[in-house]
């Protein structure tokens, strides 16, 4: 018995803390310590815990829209695009920044090749580093036959779509926290503020010294 009181339970402590700000935001806390300044802060609290739900309602909102829209755009490309052989005519040279292929160690080559209407194109294509001329690479065309990327992957869809919803969940959050932050301060200042005045008051009487 001893032990259960010296150590208070701890579980749900942040469950039963966010019913009683709830509590006292609805003005259902009628205890005799509680006061209006309480009240205030429980409804700063209750405030800014609906606008983080809010925020993650949105979050997924915004994920579940790009997904669609990631989607739908992943399929266009494979429908739109087609994987072909290109034959270099150039040795590879003049490795690039970028690599639309995916390719580690990319260089550029002219190639050429034929598009989806069987008619003949030529023009500079990604290659390996080293590829010696008339090598066959493989290469991404669009509907005419000129040079893209490859389509988007699933794995590119789920990318796209958690870093819509974590941004919008992080945006929304931190400009919560942030209104939250600066209205708590000014509730704090403010009641300091009330306090010292009342204690004015207050203090002569029960110190039973003179005012000055």
């Amino acid at each position: 018995m001893a032990h259960d009181l010296s150590e208070p339970r701890r579980q749900g402590t942040s469950r039963h803390s966010l019913w009683r700000h709830l509590l006292r935001a609805t003005g259902r806390d009628t205890g005799p310590l509680v006061r209006p300044a309480d009240r205030a802060h429980s409804r700063l609290v209750t405030e800014c815990a609906l606008a983080v739900v809010a925020a993650l309602v949105l979050a997924a909102v915004a994920a579940w829209g790009t997904w669609n829209a990631e989607h739908r755009r992943a399929l266009d490309d494979r429908q739109q695009r087609q994987q072909i052989t290109a034959t270099t005519v150039t040795r590879a040279a003049a490795r690039t920044s970028e690599s639309g292929s995916g390719l580690a160690d990319a260089a550029r080559a002219e190639a050429t090749w034929r598009g989806p209407g069987k008619a003949r194109h030529k023009g500079v294509v990604e290659v390996p580093l080293g590829t010696p001329a008339g090598s066959p690479v493989r290469i991404w065309v669009d509907g005419d036959g000129g040079v893209t990327r490859s389509p988007r992957t699933q794995a590119d869809v789920i990318m796209a779509t958690a870093l819509a919803g974590v941004s919008v969940f992080s945006a929304l959050s931190a400009a919560s926290l942030g209104v939250f932050t600066i209205r708590a301060r000014r509730l704090e200042r403010r009641t300091l503020e009330t306090w010292e005045a009342e204690w004015t008051v207050v203090e002569p009487r029960w110190s039973g010294r003179p005012g000055t």
